[in-house]
Parts: C-alpha cells; structure tokens; sequence
C-alpha cells in the first residue's frame, strides 16, 4: 500500500451482489494482449483493479478461453484473431491514434468484452475507460462504446525545477521528481503515469518553462545550483531515457523545456541568433543526440522573449525566425516545437502584446510549430475574457494552455475548482471566419490540442488538497472531450474518489461547482477586476495575499472611478476581437457585467441595470464571496461520518483557512474601495477587526 492517495483509481469494493456477478462474468478471465510494453502496464493495472473491485484477482489466459463462461479480451484485431472474429477490423483501423472500442459480444458462446484499438496507446485508454465504468458502476452486459480524443495533443507541463526538487507555481509540495537519482524509478512515477493515462493525456513536458532564473532580486533570494537547461547536457539525457521508457509504457510521450541560448549555454558557442549556421548546426546535432537515445520525445516546449527568458528579440530577430530554427532541428524525427505566446514588456497593456505580437506572423510558422496560447490575455486570473489570438490565425497550429495549479485561486489551501472556467473558455465563440466558431473547434488539427499547467506534488495529497485533485482529473477528461458536460466530469471525479453515497455525491459535486464563482467574488470583487493580489518576493505569499495598490495599472482604481479602459478610446485590446465580439465589449451597455471593469474604467457611482452602483456591487461581491464560503464550509461538515476522518479532516481544516482568508480579502479589498471611492457601503458594513 502506498504512503500516498489513490486519487480517483481508488477500485472499491462492488458490494451489489447482481453487478458483481454481471462484472466477474465478463472480467474475471483476461485475455490479454503481450506485445507491447503498453500491453503490460494494462495486465498490471487489472491485477491492481479487478481484486480489488470484484473480490478476487483476474485469471489470465494466454489464449482464448473455451470452458468458462466469459472472458476480457484486450488487443488490436492483428495481435488477437477472436478480437477480429468479433468486430469490424475496418472499423477499428479507421478510428484516430488514441482512439477505442468496447463492445460485449458473444464468441465461441461465452459472454466477452472487447476492448480494441489500432494502437497500443489507444489499449490504454480503453482499459482504463472500462475500469472508469465498472467504478462507477455501469452496465456492461450490452456495451458499446466507440472513442476517439477530440484534440491529438493532450499534454501537462511540468513546472518542476530540476536537481532542486521544487515546483514553480506548485502547491502541493516538492517535485516528485527526483532528477539526482535517475535512471533509478520510485514507484510514484508509474502511479503518476497511471493517473495521467486514466483520463488520456499523452504527453508530459517534465521540466518547468523557465530554464533560467532571473537574476537575484535581494541578497536574501537564493543562487540556485542547477538550472533547468542543463537537461540537454550528454550526462543528464542519458539518464532521462528511464524516465522517458516509463512513460512511453502507459501512452505518454516526454518533452523537455528548453532555453533558447541552449548553444551557449550547453555548447560553446558565444551567440544563439536563430540565423546563425553554427546555432543551427547545434540544435540539429542535439536533436540527434536527444533521438537516439529517445526516439519517441514529443519535442520542446519554449518561453522566449518573457520574464526574463532569452529569446530572438535579444538578436534583433522575429519569433518565427526563433521557433523555426528549432523546429527545422526536431523535424527529421517527428518532434514538434511548442512556443508559449506569453510574452510582454513593450506595451503599457499586457493585454495587448500577445495579439499584436503573433498575429501578424500568421502562415509563416513550420508545419511542426505550435503557438501556445494562454487562456486569458493576462496570466491565469480567475476571470478574463479568452484571447483573442483564438480565431485570428488561421494558418498557425495553435494550443490552448490551462493552469491546474490554483496560482491565483487560492493555491493550496481554497477550494477552488477550475474546470468551470476553462468550460467557459472552450465554449466561447470566437467568430472565426465569420461563424460562431467556439474556441473548443479550433484547436483539432494534428499539432493542435491543449496544454494544463500542472499541480502535482510529493505531498500525500498528490496536490496539496484533496479537492483539488478535481481539477487533474477534469482536464484531462475536458482534454479528451470538451463536449463533456461539468455535471458530467465532476461526478465521475466524485463516484471515483469518494464513493457511491448519493448525499457525499451530490454535496461535494455541488460544493466544486459553485467553488469558483465564490472565489472570484471575493478575490476580486467581481465584475472583470484582475491583478488584486500581492507580488512581493516572498514566494510563499506570492500572489495569495491580498494587495491591490501593488498592481495598480491592472485595475484602474483612482478616485474618479475604476477598470481598465481597453476600447478603442483606451489601450484598444477590444479591437482585437472580430466585429461582432469587439461592438459586444466596446458598449458599456453591451459589455457583460462580469467583464464590465475589464474592459471599461467607470465611475464608482456608476448605475448597472438593476439600479446598483459600481461600488456597490464589488461591496455586496466581497462580502457574498465569504459568505459563500462558509456555507459550502458548512456543506462539508455535514459529510463527517460518510467519509474517512483523514481526508474528511484534511478539508475541514482547508476550508476554515480558506474562510479565513477570504475574510482578509475581503477586508483589505472593501477598505481600498471605500478609500478611493470615498463612498461607504450603503449596508454599513465595516472590516472586523
């Protein structure tokens, strides 16, 4: 038994005597496919599932079973002829890598399941989508199920900081990764391959985006050791082939960050100007070095150009010329450039850079760049209207980049559960030639898909809350279909963690959903407002302590009013948007209100439509937000008894922090709202001191 939660692959026992008899016929006896490394991993999973779920260990077969009355068949139809006796070969030839098919078929007059695919990787997945159904304790007798992954690429990014064992941005602990001992294997890497696998994500970048740190602030901030380019020396990517192997076991393919002065920093070359032959000649050398010792790397994922990070603009170059010189390296093997979009610093408005950055560079990246894109056009707040790069390049592989890890949500400690906001950027119709295009359409080409920040860590937990395990699973299953309702994905997440009592079902299923919008109120008052929070160099306080008057240029408060004008009359980020979108935003009496202050600078005394004024509103906003909080606190408690005391426990004690904290943003945001505004809450409600 592992020291650490098994998160959603938790296999509870089946204790309905009709569907244990129903799930033993057609699971207890597998015959299962031994061709592949991903066949493997699927045989050790069953043996970790079935025992467990059905009260005895699965009896495998080395060919199809003819005396026992049912049996699990896993294999593509060319490694098994009773897989393509018993479904279209043709059908399952045409379904996408990835891809799966469960059906129940009688053969030879025993009751089996099928589950098939053209791929090894799609074997996975089926698996696991089968286990995800006997959990959740479905009907198989009459199944038939065919899958494909809506996008090609569904990958997490890392932002471990190698050799340190830290995690930028990471809330629930230290790296798992222990870069020091590889090639040795801790056992919590297959489990974390295992958990990614269950939902379909197929690819890790397993170090962080800021290959280098930016110089020291104060001398109280520390000189690291290592940094994260040093990956791409000889020693090091010979001991990443373990890593790399385990991984490909289970479906996933690994991808590495990368610095852009790799050749200077790596090689001993004194420039890395993209259009240097020499730069050139270097980057396709390493590609090959990195190839021949794994073949399968999905490629390198770049932060050029932002937060101090070099890129082309330190050699007076464009970002096509930057991702192309890589690109041109990794395409004889297949691999693929991911470069961030995430750049600013020549614009007073951050919401600008990226559009006015990438757009005008459209059809002129390599077939094998994709431009990744944040969500939002400021950096993972908890509301921000999409980007408007969605739909406006057309030529260019694009992907969409989500933040698990709850920067600005609370981190660790709130409960804040984020698949509501990325549902909320998937469905958000960007007008793309014309049409009412949702972002989710836009992203299914063969280098398109998403990208999560991920929010793993060595604690027990895995991400420092156990709630917040949700948000892991929701992306992958939102990664693999975005169609998928929120209902849909948060209570399988629910059923598969915390079991099938319907009161526990239906309290934390609606305790996630309703998690978000409570700390969007409190955290910002609503009504569009970002940046509120503090950015000093103590990163443990970093960006989860209220501070509004740090950030002062996000927010727009002065004592005539607050927001950021971004119109055609401000720094014109509406105009990015096509037409209708932009006319939408440009109106104040069009503008949604919970973008309102995003868009527009207003006065305090400003009337919305139901009479309350703009002031009042973000009052009512703060202080609904904690009260919110504490009922959903109050919703937990009522589950005491119906879970285990250890996690039952974990979250009681996360949420009266939580309801704390919320208290100080509240606080802190009201009282710079009445400062500035000069106008008291007409409740005449005050702080508690």
């Amino acid at each position: 038994m592992t020291s650490y939660d098994d998160c959603w692959l938790r296999y509870d026992r089946i204790t309905a005597d009709d569907v244990r008899a129903s799930y033993r016929r057609r699971c207890r006896h597998a015959y299962v496919s031994e061709k592949s490394p991903e066949c493997s991993a699927i045989r050790d999973e069953l043996r970790r599932a079935l025992p467990e779920l059905l009260g005895t260990p699965p009896h495998f077969w080395q060919h199809p079973p003819t005396t026992v009355d049912g049996f699990l068949a896993i294999g593509t139809p060319d490694d098994m002829a009773m897989i393509a006796e018993s479904v279209s070969v043709d059908e399952v030839a045409e379904l996408d890598d990835g891809g799966f098919l469960i059906r129940a078929v009688t053969w030879n007059g025993a009751d089996c399941l099928v589950v098939t695919a053209p791929t090894d990787r799609g074997l996975v997945y089926g698996t696991f989508h089968l286990l995800r159904l006997l959990q959740l304790r479905e009907p198989i007798d009459e199944l038939e199920i065919r899958e494909e992954p809506m996008y090609a690429n569904r990958l997490l990014n890392q932002w471990d900081t190698p050799f340190r064992r830290s995690v930028e941005r990471g809330y629930g602990g230290e790296s798992i990764f222990d870069w020091e001992r590889l090639p040795d294997l801790r056992p919590r890497y297959e489990d974390y391959a295992r958990l990614l696998a269950s939902v379909g994500i197929n690819g890790i970048v397993l170090n962080n985006v800021n290959t280098t740190k930016p110089p020291r602030k104060s001398a109280n901030d520390a000189v690291d050791a290592f940094e994260g380019w040093q990956l791409l020396e000889s020693r090091r990517l010979e001991d990443f082939t373990g890593l790399a192997s385990l991984f490909r076991r289970y479906g996933i393919r690994p991808y590495l960050s990368v610095n852009f002065a790799a050749p200077m920093l790596v090689g001993d070359l004194d420039t890395a100007d993209p259009l240097d032959n020499d730069v050139r000649e270097w980057w396709a050398a390493k590609a090959d070095e990195i190839y021949g010792l794994v073949p399968d790397l999905g490629g390198f994922l770049i932060k050029a150009d932002s937060e101090g990070q070099p890129g082309p603009y330190d050699y007076d170059r464009n970002h096509v010329d930057g991702a192309n010189a890589i690109a041109r390296a990794l395409e004889p093997h297949g691999g693929r450039v991911w470069w961030r979009a995430f750049v600013y610093g020549s614009h007073e408005d951050r919401a600008v850079q990226a559009y006015d950055t990438f757009e005008p560079l459209d059809g002129e990246f390599s077939d094998n760049v994709t431009i990744q894109i944040k969500n939002g056009p400021i950096d993972f707040q908890p509301r921000e209207p999409a980007s408007t790069l969605f739909g406006a390049m057309p030529e260019t592989d694009l992907g969409l980049e989500v933040q698990l890890t709850q920067e600005y949500t609370g981190q660790g400690v709130h409960a804040t559960y984020h698949l509501p906001l990325w549902k909320e950027v998937f469905e958000f119709e960007t007008r793309a030639d014309g049409e009412a295009t949702p972002v989710k359409s836009l992203l299914r080409g063969a280098g398109q898909g998403v990208a999560g920040v991920a929010n793993i860590g060595e604690d027990d937990t895995w991400t420092g809350h156990y709630l917040s395990q949700a948000n892991l699973y929701a992306f992958g299953r939102m990664a693999w279909n975005p169609d998928l309702s929120v209902e849909t994905i948060t209570e399988e997440w629910v059923r598969q963690t915390f079991g099938a009592d319907e009161v526990v079902v239906e309290t934390i299923t609606e305790l996630l959903r309703d998690s978000w919008e409570a700390c969007i109120d409190y955290e910002t008052g609503g009504l569009g407002l970002v940046h509120m929070m503090h950015n000093g160099e103590e990163f443990l306080e970093n960006h989860y302590y209220p501070s509004p008057e740090e950030w002062p240029g996000y927010h727009g408060a002065s004592e005539d009013g607050i927001g950021v004008d971004r119109t055609g009359r401000g720094s014109g980020y509406s105009a990015q948007y096509p037409a209708p979108i932009a006319e939408r935003y440009e109106s104040v009496e069009t503008c949604p209100d919970e973008l309102l202050l995003f868009f527009h600078h207003l006065p305090w005394d400003y009337e919305l439509d139901d009479g309350t004024t703009i002031v009042q509103r973000l009052y009512d906003n703060c202080f609904d937000g904690v009260e919110e909080v504490e009922r959903l606190r109050d919703r937990w408690h009522t589950l005491e008894g119906r879970i285990d005391e250890r996690r039952y426990r974990h979250v009681a004690e996360r949420f009266d922090e939580q309801v704390a904290q919320a208290e100080r943003w509240r606080d802190v945001l009201t009282s710079y709202f009445r400062e500035y505004s000069g106008i008291p809450d007409e409740r005449g409600r005050v702080r508690r001191d």
